[in-house]
């Protein structure tokens, strides 16, 4: 990635507090959020964009380019935010820097000598969850991202562990009662993917960011979908 000027526009929808951001040189610009509820993230996407593009005064021209979070999350929300990235990077042949939805959560919330454990409610009393370590300014993937229960999850944690993400606050009691005085949790300030910290956690990977082109961007399920999962058992 180059390191001089970045510009990036930034994208969240794998959960229903999607945003969108812009992020210059390490600064968070303009950032818009909305609880999605009975609306859907196409519904603001690119109004959104408009309206940071005007705020900022800056044109998708201006921009370095794009960093969306490509999962683990909503499928639906997913595909939504992946599609509308995809649009903007044919078009304007920009580069796009997908990053974990678990890592985002890791890097928002700070560093930490322990152990990161980032949680995502995965509902049907799961978790999207991955281990990090912090290194060089990032938290770095240790083993891979996985859903899971919350008590399978934890068992397998051996560790004094820093907890974070809306997976650690749902399950704050069984965390509690399973890892006792191993475990740190966070605030609730941080437990959901932001585009601002997609587009801060990619400056601060410099060179190490890795870009695809819109033809090549896939999200992350990490989980089958009921339609996969029903042709397996068949």
């Amino acid at each position: 990635m180059d390191t001089t000027q970045q510009q990036f526009l930034c994208f969240d929808s794998s959960t229903p507090a999607g945003s969108v951001a812009l992020v210059r040189d390490g600064l968070v610009v303009v950032e818009y959020l909305l609880q999605v509820k009975k609306r859907s993230h196409s519904d603001y996407l690119m109004t959104y964009v408009h309206e940071i593009l005007e705020q900022a005064d800056v044109s998708l021209s201006d921009l370095s380019g794009l960093v969306v979070v490509s999962g683990p999350g909503s499928f639906t929300g997913l595909r939504v935010g992946l599609a509308t990235v995809q649009g903007i990077a044919q078009a304007l042949a920009l580069p796009i820097y997908p990053v974990s939805s678990l890592q985002v959560i890791a890097y928002a919330n700070g560093p930490s000598d322990l152990p990161v454990v980032a949680m995502i409610d995965a509902r049907k009393q799961e978790v999207y969850a991955a281990c990090y370590e912090w290194s060089e300014g990032v938290p770095e993937l240790q083993g891979g991202e996985q859903v899971v229960s919350p008590q399978e999850l934890l068992l397998s944690i051996q560790r004094r562990s820093y907890f974070v993400g809306n997976g650690a606050t749902l399950y704050r009691s069984l965390i509690g009662e399973m890892k006792s005085n191993q475990a740190l949790l966070s605030t609730a300030v941080n437990d959901v993917p932001r585009a601002s910290a997609a587009g801060l956690l990619v400056t601060a990977m410099g060179v190490s960011a890795l870009a695809v082109e819109a033809r090549s961007l896939q999200p992350s399920y990490v989980r089958l979908s009921d339609a996969e999962l029903q042709k397996q058992q068949q």
